[in-house]
């Protein structure tokens, strides 16, 4: 009876070894997959969190809106790529807020607008043809 205990004893081995790997290669498993979700469950929050500025031209006014979720503070202001607008820096415009900005620009035709300001977590840039 002693060859039948070890020769068992070993089979049981065998299975709880095997057991082991297999629990642990599905707990690895499901915590990969939880991961994945979670950073695209983060993104989508970011993404629908975020701050969004629209800029348009009233009135001899600069009309910067933001229509986003969250408080963006602007870093700079950069018209037609070579002229920056001064003292816009870190600026606070808070959700569904609006600045008016006066501007004297002979030629509104052809403006283009180059804006980055960030929020909490992320810098934005934003390039506006107007």
């Amino acid at each position: 009876m002693l060859p039948f205990n070890e020769f068992t004893l070993a089979i049981s081995a065998i299975i709880m070894v095997l057991t082991s790997i297999i629990g642990v290669v599905l707990l690895s498993t499901s915590v990969f997959k939880i991961n994945s979700s979670l950073k695209q469950t983060v993104s989508t929050i970011e993404k629908f969190q975020r701050p969004f500025l629209t800029i348009k031209i009233a009135n001899k006014h600069f009309k910067i809106k933001n229509t986003g979720k969250s408080q963006a503070v602007i870093d700079s202001i950069t018209i037609n790529d070579s002229d920056e607008m001064s003292g816009m820096e870190n600026k606070s415009i808070n959700p569904e807020q609006t600045m008016l900005i006066k501007h004297d620009f002979d030629n509104e035709e052809n403006l283009s607008l180059e804006i980055i300001y960030h929020d909490e977590n992320n810098t934005y840039k934003e390039d506006i043809d107007l």
